[in-house]
């Protein structure tokens, strides 16, 4: 079993000449040591894409943890830039786990490098539909790592269009909904003239031109302060840290 450098592995996944790189996110790739595994890739976890897909269009990948980095590969093959926007840190009882994003990413090195993609690849990108962590019960002791996107966590419709960009297609599975988080970066991208389907891995059903609803406090200017209220920032620049103990009955310290 290898290992490397988790900045030379982040490198391979936001190539600088790739424009897209400018909205990936490091975080998965910190690890204690500097460096990540580069076990073998299991070729088996890489899906099959059945889906229709066209270089004007851009795929959001929302699986939970590595199968939205093994469909990224799978896209990869198709010539799309997987953008890894991965953005909870690891720690001890984490509520989101993120070490199998984090191996992933250091099996699919290799192979991403080997495909040698063009600079203007039209972009996939990569999300753990986990990160809210809504199905955990949130416990003093756990690692508080949950995590949300934010419109400017994309490029804006205007910076798409003028990359060819014209259609969106949200990868989800077990459902054809769009999270909420999500709507706010799709409602602005449909706002502009930019298509939107939704595919259920699941099914194979897809939702072809939806209209993405408007979502709760859409384009306010304190949108982003009450969407991360609660959520605990890394001094590494992601989302992660301890949920306190209880200190007698005045709740949680910390």
């Amino acid at each position: 079993m290898g290992s490397i450098d988790g900045e030379d592995a982040f490198a391979v996944w936001a190539p600088a000449d790739a424009p897209w790189s400018a909205w990936a996110k490091p975080i998965a790739f910190i690890q204690p040591g500097g460096t990540i595994s580069t076990e073998s890739l299991d070729e088996k976890a890489v899906p099959t894409i059945e889906i229709a897909l066209a270089t004007h269009t851009a795929v959001i990948i929302d699986l939970p943890g590595a199968d939205a980095v093994y469909m990224g590969l799978a896209l990869a093959s198709r010539g799309f830039r997987p953008v890894p926007l991965f953005n909870g840190t690891s720690g001890p009882s984490p509520i989101v786990e993120v070490a199998p994003i984090t191996r992933a990413l250091g099996s699919g090195v290799e192979r991403l490098a080997g495909m040698r993609l063009a600079p203007d690849a039209p972009p996939a990108f990569l999300l753990d539909s986990r990160r809210d962590g809504t199905s955990v019960k949130l416990t003093p002791g756990s690692y508080d790592n949950r995590w949300i996107v934010l419109p400017q966590d994309f490029p804006s419709a205007a910076l798409l269009a003028s990359r060819g960009i014209t259609a969106a297609i949200l990868v989800r599975t077990n459902g054809v909904s769009i999270p909420a988080d999500l709507a706010h970066v799709l409602r602005r991208w449909h706002d502009h003239g930019i298509r939107v389907d939704v595919v259920d891995t699941a099914t194979g059903h897809v939702a072809a031109n939806v209209t993405v609803p408007t979502p709760s406090r859409f384009k306010l200017a304190w949108y982003a302060a009450v969407a991360l209220f609660g959520l605990r920032r890394s001094n590494v620049g992601g989302f992660g840290s301890m949920i306190p103990h209880q200190a007698g009955r005045r709740g949680f310290y910390g």
